[in-house]
């Protein structure tokens, strides 16, 4: 599995959590979207050149351009968890704190599931499931 965090999040949580997947076998890359592509490509061009199937975390709802990027999300067969609108209101560090406590249900339901997007909510519990959008 491919992780992108895109610009919507720091590089430093990317990093972060690539460092913990380390000894998760099936968990081939986690990056940022500054470690392949320049800071200012359009969201359409990097979601087509990361090339296929792709688990892509942002904050960003993918709405702009009226569904186009959503479309193209889609035909490269990403994978998009979209973190609750409440995540951007609180610090790099709570912010980080609580993905890592998400993170372990991601990699289950990313081994699971290819396509669609998913919301993560603020508010973690362990039975929690993603909402698809």
């Amino acid at each position: 599995m491919n992780f992108l965090f895109d610009n919507n999040l720091p590089p430093d949580l990317a990093h972060a959590v690539r460092e913990l997947c380390a000894s998760e076998p099936d968990v081939e890359q986690v990056c940022h979207l500054t470690d392949l592509f320049v800071p200012s490509t359009p969201d359409l061009d990097w979601i087509a050149g990361l090339g296929k199937g792709w688990y892509v975390v942002s904050i960003d709802k993918f709405a702009k351009s009226r569904g186009a990027e959503r479309e193209a999300l889609r035909r490269a067969g990403h994978t998009v968890y979209v973190l609750d609108p409440q995540w951007s209101s609180h610090p790099f560090w709570i912010k980080s704190s609580r993905l890592i406590l998400w993170w372990p249900q991601v990699l289950e339901h990313a081994r699971l599931i290819e396509g669609g997007i998913h919301r993560i909510p603020w508010k973690h519990t362990s039975g929690k499931k993603f909402l698809s959008l």
